[in-house]
Order: structure tokens, then sequence, then C-alpha cells
């Protein structure tokens, strides 16, 4: 018991989960003190789109925490055996659900209840491309798909007719379904990004050229 409670705390510290608890306190604080002010940005139309800060507090939340699964020792762990990889789950799943846990706290008492679907709508579509990103260039830039969504959730975010975007995952109601299929979706892309580890990605390669 002694020996795997000291396995975990080293786990922990390799992959500075301090410093991601400070990186959420950060996040949070600013979501506290400045969530209802707009953020301004290009516009494909007239003037320049807004959206309020606190709808963008997810994307930052989900990077910090699948950022954490980076570590000094990254390349040494892409070749871990199966032990080594429902540890890394399990802190991944543990950060999400604490990710998402402080967020609900922020915002139960001064957001509406379909505020806080939408930001958890958000969160679980960036923590998803997140993943995506953290295993096509490392986990330290886990932040570049989530960062680059940025641009047509602002840019083109309001159609001909003045409406927001079915797909404007930051602006649809907190219980629009075709946001929660894209959740569901980047969730699901995010998991099989995961488990193909690179020792996977070569056996599959390897079985694929013996029935070739």
């Amino acid at each position: 018991m002694l020996d795997l409670r000291e396995s975990w705390i080293r786990y922990l510290r390799a992959h500075r989960f301090r410093g991601i608890a400070v990186g959420w306190a950060v996040v949070l604080a600013c979501d506290v003190a400045f969530g209802s002010a707009r953020l301004a940005f290009p516009f494909s139309g007239s003037g320049s789109s807004s959206t309020p800060l606190r709808h963008e507090i997810p994307l930052a939340l989900a990077v910090i925490a699948v950022g954490g699964l980076g570590s000094a020792m990254e390349s040494l762990e892409e070749a871990a055996a199966r032990g080594f990889r429902r540890v890394e789950l399990f802190c991944l799943v543990g950060a999400v659900s604490v990710a998402a846990v402080l967020l609900v706290a922020s915002e139960a008492f001064v957001s509406p209840t379909d505020t806080v679907l939408l930001l958890l709508r958000g969160l679980l579509i960036w923590v998803g491309l997140a993943l995506l990103s953290g295993r096509a260039w490392g986990w330290r830039f886990s932040w570049i798909l989530p960062l680059v969504t940025l641009f047509p959730l602002t840019y083109w975010q309001i159609d001909g007719l003045g409406r927001y975007r079915w797909w404007d995952w930051t602006d649809q109601p907190g219980s629009a379904i075709p946001c929660w299929a894209i959740a569901v979706s980047s969730v699901l892309a995010g998991g099989i990004a995961m488990a193909l580890t690179p020792w996977r990605v070569n056996r599959l390669r390897r079985a694929i050229q013996r029935k070739g």
C-alpha cells in the first residue's frame, strides 16, 4: 500500500498537478470577477461579435486538464505498460471531473441552469479537441485545436438571418441537441486519440502490412 501511494505521489509531482490547481484557481477567479464581461472579436458581418468571457472559460480549464498529461518523461511514458495507462486514464478522468465540479461551483449561484449546461458542454468539446491536439503534437500543445475553434465560433457565429449558427456551442442554448452531438463526437474522438498510443499505432501498422 505504501509503495502504491508513493507511486501516485511521484506521478502527480512529475505531471505538475500542483501547477494545474493553481492554473484552475486563476481561471476560475477570472470567471467569478469578469465572467460577465463581453469579449469583442472580428466578425464576418458589420461590427464585431461579442461573447461573454464565461462562455470561453471551459476552453482554458480543458487545456489545463489535458496539458497535465505532459511531463519531462513524456517520451518514456509513451512506451509505458498497461498499468501506467490505467493510472494516466484515471488521472485524466479525475482532472476533467474536478474541472467540471469547479466550473459548476463557480457558476451555480450567478448563472441560470441553461448557462451551466452550456459551459459543461463546452468543457467536454474542448477536452476532446485538446486530446486530439495532444496526441498529434504532444500534450504540451493540447491548446492548438481548442484555440483554433475560436475563429469560426466568433467570426461566423451568426448567419444571414441574425441567428446563432447550429454548431456554435458557445452561444446555442445549453439544451441544443446538435451541440450536444458535437460534444459526444468530440469526447469519442478524444478517447480514440488517447487510446492510439505510438506502440498501438505501430502494432496496427504492422498488422495492416502483414495483411497487405
